[in-house]
Order: structure tokens, then sequence, then C-alpha cells
């Protein structure tokens, strides 16, 4: 049953069309998911109406441009879909779906979000209320290995195929016929193909210029697409097909036949009044991960801080570790390049690398080797999770050759063995036991080292082992090694995520990690 508020919203910001025409309508799963092209192709180039439901806000991805997480970077993350859909000519809105981080599975991404008929009654509504006549998305409904996609992509692709029936059902949740809102039959429905060789393809061409303008509809999306910065998409989105060619699309459900012309999604469609809406705000359900200070987590941070002289800290994007030190009175600085070039570093008893170091912080890899001559006199350098790209290929990264994988476990309470009880990351100056894994928010870990880095690199040692359900075995979160007098881990650890929520085992983890 939805929300009765949610039915006298939409009445109350229900406006008519005053002329006929057509809606198109992408679903998405995550901000920066959606098709702005096309959107923007059919907005511009047609006329027609454009609007974008999310499955999420995003809440449970990375911030790459703050500290800000969970529904605070949900709320940064709206905002960037909203400035996205102001130049792309389209209208957002949020289902409210909970962003709980990766997910492997369809399987998983329902159980988190309510069952399978909750999402699917959510997004019959929105298409009862928005009444699109082509609906496009970028997701299938692809579930098997190696090719599958994101599970919240997934769920998209596998609601939208069954909404097409069911949101034309009149039997099919009645309570939200009321106020206005009559079922709705969609006439096409789109999945986009990303092998552009299959039969059968309709092509949209966004090299075509809006009229009145010297711009393109692919130059407009890419500007669409900068908007989403808390991704990184103004920095590092290539200039490939991927984003900025052509997009193919695959016809996977049609009311009736219809002529194909030109390869225009609308061909044989017939334009008609209909009710749209304005300024609807969908029923989100804003999820909350609980941030408590416990006593537990502050007596573990006031009680080992005396076994720690000076951390020094390359920071990035996030706050969480400075939060830490601020804290517990840890004495700390933070090192700028010139820090890392001309200090002396070894007046440090750790020194972190923290959250994708090596694409934030450039010249590090010229750093190498006094950071790696820092470790051979003594000292204790942490490295957390770098992206494959940001550190593959890369020199004097670490001690020994170490390869980054984009392998992840998403299951945030997989059993975890530990491999070395006797390595003093589980022992000293706190006793990590299993439950100091438990209460672990999104995930456990991600971009793995490889197998390849274990067997060229015997000395590191393996330190964790978990896994998702039916999936592989990982090589590990958690590295470390010796190297001349001092010692380096690598943390794929999704260890920031905890220490934000002050989980107790975290803490005492990572206060073993920099207390070495």
């Amino acid at each position: 049953m939805l929300p009765a508020a949610v039915f006298s919203q939409v009445t109350t910001n229900s406006i008519l069309s005053p002329e006929p025409n057509l809606t198109i309508l992408c679903v998405a799963a995550h901000p920066d998911d959606e098709d702005g092209a096309t959107l923007a192709y059919y907005h511009y180039l047609y006329g027609y109406n454009a609007y974008t439901v999310f499955y999420t806000r995003g809440e449970g991805g990375q911030n790459e441009i703050g500290a800000e997480l969970n529904d605070k970077l949900g709320k940064i993350r709206e905002q960037e879909c909203i400035n996205a859909s102001k130049i792309q000519g389209s209208v957002p809105f949020f289902l409210g779906e909970l962003d709980f981080g990766f997910s492997k599975t369809a399987k998983e991404t329902f159980k988190m979000w309510g069952g399978i008929d909750s999402v699917l009654a959510r997004i019959v509504y929105m298409i009862r209320v928005i009444r699109p006549d082509v609906v496009i998305t970028n997701h299938d409904t692809i579930t098997t290995k190696p090719n599958r996609q994101h599970g919240n992509h997934q769920a998209v692709g596998i609601t939208i195929y069954e909404a097409f029936d069911k949101a034309a059902n009149p039997n099919y949740h009645p309570e939200q016929l009321v106020h206005g809102i009559e079922p709705w039959q969609i006439k096409k429905l789109f999945f986009r193909s990303f092998d552009s060789t299959k039969a059968d393809l309709y092509k949209i061409d966004i090299s075509k210029t809006i009229p009145d303008s010297k711009t393109t509809i692919a130059q407009l999306s890419r500007d669409a697409l900068f908007q989403h910065k808390t991704q990184g998409m103004d920095k590092v989105v290539p200039n490939s097909p991927f984003f900025f060619g052509n997009r193919f699309y695959t016809l996977i459900r049609s009311n009736k036949m219809y002529p194909v012309e030109d390869d225009n999604l609308f061909s044989g469609l017939v334009p008609n009044i209909k009710q749209t809406t304005a300024n609807l705000k969908s029923y989100n359900t804003y999820y909350n991960y609980p941030i408590t200070k416990t006593d537990a987590a502050l007596k573990v941070l006031n009680s080992v801080k005396k076994n720690i002289s000076k951390v020094g800290l390359v920071k990035t994007y996030d706050n969480t570790l400075e939060n830490i030190f601020k804290l517990s009175g840890i004495e700390f600085d933070t090192l700028s390049s010139t820090d890392l070039l001309k200090l002396n570093l070894n007046k440090y008893q750790t020194i972190i690398l923290d959250l994708r170091s090596y694409f934030y912080r450039p010249e590090l890899e010229k750093r190498g080797e006094r950071l790696l001559k820092y470790i051979y006199q003594g000292g204790n350098l942490i490295c957390f999770y770098n992206k494959p790209q940001d550190i593959n290929g890369k020199q004097n990264i670490a001690p020994y050759p170490i390869y980054i994988t984009s392998q992840r476990v998403t299951e945030e309470d997989a059993d975890v063995i530990v491999l070395k009880p006797d390595n003093v990351l589980f022992n000293y100056p706190n006793k990590i036991i299993s439950s100091d894994f438990s209460g672990w928010v999104q995930e456990r870990n991600v971009y793995l080292p490889s197998d390849d880095t274990l067997q060229t690199s015997a000395k590191y040692q393996r330190l964790l082992y978990m896994q998702d359900d039916n999936d592989p075995v990982p090589a590990t979160s958690l590295l470390w090694t010796q190297y001349g007098q001092g010692t380096y881990t690598y943390c794929a650890l999704a260890l920031y995520r905890q220490l934000k929520i002050f989980n107790k085992g975290a803490i005492k983890l990572f206060m073993n990690m920099i207390s070495q």
C-alpha cells in the first residue's frame, strides 16, 4: 500500500499538458546511470517530454570531492542529478530505494529493498503518474557471470520489464488508482546495447546539432555528465564511445507492432493529450547508518594512543582519519607534496596513504623511492585502497610488485577468517576476535590485490579470508609484509566506512595497524 500523502501530492502538483506530446522515460539505478544523451536528443530535437526515475540517490557510493557519505552524500548526488537534468532537458524523480553499496545479484538487491513486489509497485506507480510512451534503460536483466551487471542494475531491468504489463493492469495495486491516476500502457520498452554489431538495433546519432545552436547532443550530454562531481565524472571520464558515442537500443517489448522508420524509437506513435507532473517528489525513504560514538569505541581510542608517537597522513578527499586522530588526541601531520620531498619522514611512526592516493596525489609515484626508504629504515607505511587504474603499472608503489583488481566482497556480513592469527595486526595492542567484524556496513572490501600478486611476491602475507555467497575466494583484502626494518600494509577493507560510524572492531584493527 502506497502512502496516501503521495497521491494527494501528485494531485496538487499535476498539470494538464496544453498540447499533445510524446514522452520518454529513462529508468536508472543510480545517479549518472541514465542515458542523458538520448533524453536530450528527443527533448531538444523533437520537443518531447523527458523524465528519469532513479531507483536510489547513490548514497552508498564513494565521494571523490569530500567526506560526506550515506544520507549526506545522497543529498549531494540528488542535487547533481537535478543540475545534470537541467542541462539535458529532463525531469528527475527518485524512487527512494536504499543504495546499500555494490551488489552482485538482483536477489540480494530485492532482499535489501523489501522484496520484488515492493520495488515493482513503486516503479509501476511512477509509470502511472508520468505516463511515458517510450521507456529506455542502460540496464538489462543479465544475472550470469562474468557479464552480470551490478545487482541494482539487474533489479531495474527485471522490474521495468515486468512493469510494462503491470502498469496497465487495473487489478495490480488498485489502491494507486485514486486522485486521477489511471492504469497506463507503455508503448515501447528499449534496453541499451553496448554491442553495435548486433542485428535489429536502433541507432541514436548524438552528433546532431541542436537547432539555433552550435552545440551537439554529445557536447550537451558531456556537460550534463560532468555535473556528477562526487563520482569524479568531471575529471576522469574518458572521451570514449561508451560515454559519448552514438547510442544503440534493442526493442524488448511493445504493446503492438509499429513501423520502423529512420531508427526513431517513437516511430508509429501518435501524440496525445496526457497528464504530466511538475515538482513531484516521490516517496523517498532516506536511510541513515547509525553514527554512535560509543563508550567502548572511545575507550579503545583513548587506551592505545600512548602506543603511537606521531602519524603522517597523505590526505585525499575524505576526513574520516583526521576525525579519528582529533578525537583520540593522536598527534598527526597532513603531508604536502613538498613535505614528502623535503621532510625527515623518519619522525613519523606511521605514514598513511589515504583512499585513492595514487590518483589524487599523483606526486606519490615520484616520491616512491623516499617512501620505500622510509619503510626500509623502520617506518610503518599503510596504503588504503586504490582503483586498478590508479596503481597498476606505476613504479615504486610498494616494496614488492602489487597488482590491483576490481574484485570486491559486497556482503558486509560475510564470514571473516583470520589466516595469520599470530600476525601483529591481530594482537597488538588489541586482540582482534571474530566479533570485531560484526556490525560492518555496506561492504567488506573493494579493489582487491590479485592472486598474481601473491604468487609473484611471496613475501606478502595474506591475512584475511572472506567471500560473497557462491563466489570464488578473492586473494585477500589485507596484505602485509616486512621490508628492511619496517612494515608495509595494503588495506582493501572498507575500513573508512566502519571508522566513520565508530565501529568498535574496526577502530581496534585500525589502531593496531598504526601502532606498529
